[in-house]
Formats: C-alpha cells, sequence, structure tokens
C-alpha cells in the first residue's frame, strides 16, 4: 500500500535525512498533479464510473485529475507555507517492507514548506484511491497491522524508530506515527474514507506540532468528502 511509503529521496544523514524522507513521503506522479489548484475541486464534474458506498456515504471512483483536484491548496494550509514543486522521482520503502495487499489505481500529492534551513517545516497530504472500498480497506488494515508490530529499521544508515499515536476519529477508521531519529519526530496520520487512503504528514528538525498535522488531516477528509460523495 503506497499509503505507507516512505520515500527514499535523502537529503543527508540523522535527523536530516528523516526530515527528506518525510518530505518526500507519498509523492506521486508529480508532472500531472503538482500545480493543480485546489479552487478546482469545487468544479469536478462526476466521472463515469460506478459509485463506491462507505457506511452512508456514496462516493464516486475519480480520475486523476479529479483527485489531485480535492486536496487542499496552499490558502488552506497555515501562514507561512509555500508550495513545493512537484518531486521529480521516488523510491517505495514501505514500514519495515511488509508487502501490501493491493495497489492504487489512481494517486496525488501535494507537498509544502515554512522557513528554510535548520528551522524549516514541512507538510504533505497525500490520496489514495483504490479499485474498490474493500480493497482500500485491506490496504488500510495491513499499515495498521505493520504499524502495530514494526517498532523500527535502519534505513540508508539511518535508524528510526516508529510509534503508534492516536488519530482523529474521521472517516472510516484512522492511524497515526510517530517516526523519529537523532532525536528529531515527523508525525504522519492516515484515514480511510471510502475508496480512498487519505494522509497527512510533516515536522522538522526543531518542531512537530500534532495539532497542525492532525487539523490537516480533517480538513483534507471534509474536501475530499465534499468532492467525492453523491
Amino acid at each position: 500500500m503506497r499509503s505507507a511509503r516512505l520515500t527514499g529521496r535523502l537529503a543527508g544523514v540523522g535527523a536530516l535525512a528523516l526530515v527528506a524522507l518525510v518530505a518526500a513521503a507519498c509523492s506521486a506522479t508529480p508532472s500531472t498533479i503538482g500545480g493543480t489548484d485546489r479552487s478546482t475541486a469545487t468544479t469536478v464534474q462526476p466521472s463515469g464510473a460506478t459509485p463506491t458506498t462507505s457506511g452512508a456515504r456514496t462516493y464516486r471512483i475519480m480520475a486523476e485529475e479529479e483527485l489531485a483536484g480535492a486536496i487542499l491548496g496552499l490558502q488552506d494550509l497555515p501562514a507561512g507555507y509555500s508550495q513545493d514543486p512537484p518531486s521529480a522521482k521516488s523510491t517505495d520503502k514501505m514500514f519495515c517492507d511488509y508487502v501490501p495487499p493491493f495497489t492504487p489505481k489512481v494517486t496525488a500529492f501535494r507537498g509544502f514548506t515554512k522557513g528554510g534551513g535548520m528551522s524549516a517545516e514541512i507538510l504533505s497530504i497525500g490520496l489514495r484511491e483504490f479499485a474498490s472500498p474493500e480493497e482500500a480497506k485491506a490496504a488500510f488494515d495491513a499499515l495498521t497491522h505493520a504499524l502495530e508490530s514494526c517498532t523500527g529499521e535502519t534505513y540508508q544508515g539511518t535508524r528510526l524508530t516508529y510509534a503508534p499515536m492516536s488519530a482523529p476519529k474521521v472517516g472510516d477508521g484512522s492511524v497515526g506515527v510517530k517516526m523519529s531519529a537523532h532525536g528529531t519526530d515527523l508525525l504522519q496520520f492516515f484515514a480511510l474514507v471510502g475508496p480512498t487512503l487519505i494522509n497527512t504528514g510533516g515536522g522538522g528538525l526543531m518542531n512537530a506540532s500534532a495539532d497542525e498535522i492532525t487539523s490537516l488531516l480533517e480538513a483534507q477528509v471534509n474536501a475530499y468528502q465534499g468532492v467525492a460523495a453523491h
């Protein structure tokens, strides 16, 4: 499941490596989605795909451009962030190399940075749409199980430790994880909403605000539901 991947575009070792790892996490086809504006979400028309259901809601399967339009934009974020340019490359890395049961059909990603140097903070948002809610649920369950049993690993020479975190009660299920290296913490939260896994992540060398990142997850779930729900 790509929602749990830790992309390997590292900038160095130690804490800087961890920041770069999370900043690159959840990347997907940036050449087509990196510049999509959030304002397009309100004008997205339903695709011809068969709707999917989740609880009392029905969600339609969206094409890549539509899914990208459901991502929060720059003006939806706390003050001070700028949108990152599309990432050229990414290398999949699952938590403790667990095997995902399904691959998402459509993905969308957007990253943001505030400040620079040692005080830089990053935020990332990813949407992964599967062929059905059942596939998405299986992928979410595999991720949850991996985070319950995976306490850490060494990746490209950096020792990473993982600790489960409580997550906002949104969508059809949610989970969080704290990733630490050399005293630096970065946080990532995942929510299952119908056929789509939504994640937000962020932090920095000097700060990782759980309130900011969980609020972002809640806002992104609401934005996705507003676009995809019938």
